[in-house]
């Protein structure tokens, strides 16, 4: 998911609006509940005037911006490319240390592990910066992490004496030569591509279990994301720079399409949302169904950042229009699955008007922040008498149907 960049407006003003006896009452504020928006195409001026650009979320406060996903706070990608550009992080570790420890908390877990090691490692040798420090530390993280690759390895071999001969050779050969590059001391080793072989081999086999469990086997293996022994080998060979800015990079605020490109999303504000590079990269292409099924604290997550986006929305800093559709997309990219609340929303007359000629539904109004507008005398006795004669009919009908 993606997010935009959002206009600054002074705070929000109540709006009040004239009755024809002259007194002012403020208007209604409307919730529109998530099951009443329909699948159509927005009329009229309105949200076809709103900026698609992604810069709408640039503006606001960044404390804002959490990952619907994970619910880690984002880095700004400017603040990353400062960092880049001003060669702050190609220097020695303990310097590197202080620049990058105002980003601690909104690391990742594998990276926030690996700053620890960098820590203690750099008070050690301080003259080292963080290649040099991760070529030193690297047998000992080394050793373990080939155990757990030949562990997971001995699964492959063992599940693999189910298939054909064919296919258990090429899979055994596949594992030998991997082997001997871990063996060589050869760290140029990729999940990524082992598995690309494994499914290159088993692409053709019917037999549809033993090639999934085969799969689901080998991308149980390491990874730099996900286990820091694995990220310590594969940078130890990467610059200091490119080492410090790998612990950010993950955490790094990106848009998602909720709605991916290649499921004909477009590129427009209201399929964008805010998601770290982490999460955003793990999701790909897949439905937001599939995400939702390995990430569950994603649906807390994705509230608590709509929850700040509705209180933005209502301070005038992101348009509502946005809040609006969004909503409508992420629900239904979810399979009606996740459903936003943006009960808060305060909306103007005119947009509620023209939801209405969008929605064929009535709008649930919340109750607790609407004000009815003030009444004359005379309106009060014409609803009093009103009130009566709907009385007088309703017990007249009801003596008509005992009889």
């Amino acid at each position: 998911m993606k997010v935009l960049a959002i206009a600054n407006f002074s705070l929000l003003r109540v709006n009040t609006k004239t009755n024809d006896n002259g007194s002012r009452y403020y208007h209604k504020p409307v919730v529109i509940p998530f099951d009443t928006f329909e699948r159509t195409t927005f009329t009229s001026k309105g949200p076809e005037d709103v900026n698609p650009s992604r810069k709408a979320f640039d503006r606001l406060d960044q404390e804002i911006l959490t990952c619907p996903c994970c619910g880690r706070n984002m880095i700004p990608p400017h603040e990353i490319e400062d960092l880049r550009t001003s060669k702050a992080l190609k220097c020695k570790a303990p310097q590197a240390i202080k620049v990058l420890s105002q980003y601690e908390n909104k690391m990742h877990s594998v990276e926030k592990e690996v700053f620890n090691i960098l820590k203690v490692q750099a008070k050690a040798h301080p003259d080292m910066d963080f290649k040099e420090i991760l070529e030193l530390i690297k047998p000992e993280y080394e050793k373990p992490l080939i155990k757990t690759q030949l562990g997971i390895f001995t699964l492959i071999e063992k599940a693999a004496e189910s298939m054909d001969t064919e296919t258990r050779e090429q899979i055994n050969e596949l594992l030998n030569e991997t082997k001997e590059k871990l063996y060589e001391g050869n760290n140029e080793f990729r999940r990524k591509r082992f598995v690309a072989k494994f499914e290159e081999i088993l692409g053709n086999k019917k037999n549809t279990a033993y090639k999934e469990h085969i799969v689901r086997i080998a991308k149980k293996l390491p990874t730099a994301y996900e286990d820091k022994n694995a990220f310590i080998v594969k940078y130890s060979s990467r610059s200091a720079e490119e080492i410090g800015i790998r612990l950010l990079s993950y955490s790094m605020r990106t848009i998602e399409h909720v709605k991916p490109k290649n499921r004909s999303g477009e590129n427009h504000l209201f399929n964008y949302i805010p998601e770290c590079m982490r999460c955003n990269s793990f999701r790909q292409d897949r439905p937001m169904i599939q995400q939702l099924e390995e990430y569950p604290e994603m649906f807390a997550n994705a509230q608590n950042l709509m929850d700040k986006l509705v209180d933005a929305a209502n301070r005038g800093e992101i348009n509502k229009w946005y809040i609006l559709k969004i909503q409508q997309n992420i629900y239904y990219e979810s399979e009606k699955t996740l459903k936003l609340d943006i009960s808060n929303l305060r909306i103007k007359r005119n947009m509620y008007d023209e939801y209405r000629k969008i929605n064929k539904k009535e709008p649930v109004l919340f109750e607790e922040n609407i004000k009815e507008p003030k009444l004359s005398k005379k309106q009060l006795k014409r609803q009093k008498v009103k009130e009566r004669h709907n009385q007088k009919a309703k017990n007249k009908k009801d003596k008509t149907n005992r009889i």
